[in-house]
């Protein structure tokens, strides 16, 4: 996970997934953030890790608790690894079978001490206690761990470390990429607030029949 606010406006964060060292690009996810003002990053992750893993619990405990009234009172990370096990899978809001979500082996936030402890507190919240999860401190590629207060130091030229830097940075790439989007249709937009006789209620309308001002100049 990594947040991105280059700009207050627009405060945003990447989730990336790699399986067996390599980029899982189908299950990449992006977020807005909604509940922080400003830029803080420590409150940002809290709601990103909240947002991602209560909507997988979600699902999980509506699997469960309708095959099972009993099984829904399981712990929640024993019920999803119990259904990963079992090759279970949910329902899309279409109604067609859609792959099980599957709980990560490690999660990576992008940050140090206070990023970590955020992250962990809403894991612990939800339930989600045992679910290993690390941060991954730019400065000095420092791993800080849950409860520990020295951080672990991987030796630069170690595969491990390399691969964590791949992960981080990607995550990085994919939350800068989205808040470039949402700044550069931000930008078009407001040409329309220069243009004489065009009121807020308008724009809006414009916008929503067009999409974006490039749609709307080619029509």
């Amino acid at each position: 996970f990594d947040i991105s606010n280059i700009s207050s406006n627009h405060i945003v964060a990447s989730m990336v997934r790699f399986h067996n060292g390599v980029a899982d690009n189908s299950r990449y996810r992006r977020y807005r953030i909604r509940t922080v003002e400003g830029q803080d990053d420590f409150a940002s992750m809290a709601e990103v890790i909240r947002r991602r893993y209560s909507r997988i619990l979600l699902e999980a405990r509506a699997r469960v608790g309708g095959e099972n009234a009993d099984a829904s009172q399981e712990n929640p990370l024993e019920a999803m690894r119990r259904l990963e096990e079992e090759g279970e899978s949910t329902e899309g809001v279409s109604g067609e079978r859609t792959p099980f979500v599957r709980l990560p082996d490690l999660v990576i936030v992008d940050g140090g001490k206070g990023q970590l402890g955020m992250a962990v507190r809403e894991l612990n919240r939800l339930g989600l206690h045992d679910l290993p999860v690390i941060g991954l401190a730019k400065q000095r590629e420092e791993i800080f761990l849950p409860g520990e207060s020295d951080p672990l130091v991987i030796p630069h030229d170690r595969g491990a470390l390399r691969l964590l830097q791949r992960i981080r940075d990607e995550a990085h790439r994919f939350a800068n990429g989205y808040h470039q989007i949402l700044m550069k249709r931000r930008i078009e937009e407001s040409i329309l607030d220069d243009c004489p006789g065009i009121s807020r209620a308008r724009k809006e309308r414009l916008l929503e029949r067009f999409g974006s001002v490039s749609r709307l100049r080619k029509a």
